[in-house]
């Protein structure tokens, strides 16, 4: 019963942690806040901060208490301040959401079901990939050596290198910086914990989309998300995003080959039938860079999707202004590609000990 009740207060936790960071950025003029769209979003800009905080500490060989010390106090206050200006604001969203809870029960129901199922799924299957084994070794090392990413996850060496293939992926050191203040075991945090947090985010997405192409229709986005379900388990084969989503939920690239892709393509839509186009792809440029710190694979997938999606219709539409805002969002992740090219390269090395 324990460890149930430590994911639900987990996921609970870091959904707190995620509307305060997305509450700051999807207010709009009026003090509203769109609260499906605040969560992804603050997900994204967490990330994103941490990623600043985290690579200096990690560069000069510091420790991972260093590290805590210095985030838990950053997230801390950005709750706090989030409480004080959003407070009223989120008590009125949540009202709403009640409201339209007690409106539609049955309908709530079946979404509530949708979501069950697949965080059953996730948190209960086998999983012995490499890269899943990393996920939670990495975690693991990092909180019992009290370093990052210095020594290897699998066989407990020390490395005199950072390997660039992860160096900028700082989400699993997140992890670990939970795991060093709460305690909770490295496979919890990982297996259980984020599991949940992305399939409920990536199953949000999904309802912002619905919201898009069947507005009003509350029940018409509850059985898209259950044609959703249903896609994804049919399609589990080898190097798809539904059996990253299920099998492999906690990786840096489910995440990115779910999450990331399909917020981004909610945006496009978004801008495609332009609203708040500013506000947009300002948020869109978070969402991109926030991918990068999760997993390298979004430095080139990230691009790629924006490419297929904004380029045509900029030319169809002869919106060339549009062009900037696209290349910012495609440069964090072409710029992190050419340093990992650099790196192959022997242009440059990262040591983990000082080097005077």
């Amino acid at each position: 019963m324990m460890p149930v009740l430590t994911v639900i207060i987990g996921v609970i936790a870091n959904f707190i942690i995620y509307l305060a960071f997305g509450s700051l950025l999807t207010k709009n003029k009026n003090g509203e806040i769109q609260l499906a769209l605040a969560l992804p979003v603050g997900f994204f800009a967490y990330y994103s901060l941490f990623f600043f905080v985290c690579i200096p500490v990690m560069k000069w060989f510091r420790p991972l208490s260093l590290l805590t010390a210095i985030w838990v106090p950053i997230v801390a206050v950005i709750v706090l301040v989030s409480l004080i200006l959003n407070g009223r604001a989120l008590y009125e969203k949540g009202r709403e959401l009640f409201a339209r809870i007690r409106k539609d029960p049955l309908t709530a129901l079946l979404l509530v079901a949708i979501v069950a199922v697949q965080i059953f799924i996730v948190t209960t299957s086998y999983n012995f990939t490499l890269d899943a084994s990393y996920y939670v070794a990495g975690v693991a090392t990092n909180v019992d050596t009290n370093m990052i990413n210095v020594y290897d996850p699998f066989t407990g060496a020390w490395q005199d290198h950072f390997e660039m293939r992860y160096f900028f992926a700082t989400y699993p050191v997140s992890d670990a910086v939970v795991c060093q203040l709460t305690h909770i075991p490295a496979l919890v945090q990982t297996k259980s914990i984020m599991a949940s947090v992305v399939i409920l985010l990536t199953n949000l997405v999904y309802y912002l989309i619905a919201g898009l192409l069947f507005e009003g229709k509350e029940r018409a986005r509850v059985l898209m998300l259950a044609f959703m379900l249903f896609m994804n388990l049919m399609f589990i084969t080898i190097y798809t995003p539904s059996l990253f989503l299920f099998t492999r939920t906690y990786e840096g690239k489910a995440i990115v080959g779910n999450l990331s892709i399909i917020t981004i393509l909610y945006f496009f839509i978004l801008l495609v039938k332009d609203k708040k186009p500013r506000m947009y792809w300002l948020l869109l440029f978070l969402v991109c860079f926030g991918s990068t710190t999760v997993s390298s694979t979004a430095n080139m997938l990230i691009p790629a999707e924006l490419s297929i999606l904004f380029l045509p219709d900029m030319l169809m539409k002869k919106r060339f202004r549009e062009l900037i805002p696209y290349a910012l969002c495609i440069l964090p992740g072409i710029l992190l590609a050419l340093t990992f090219v650099a790196y192959v390269k022997g242009k440059f090395v990262f040591y983990t000990y000082p080097v005077w």
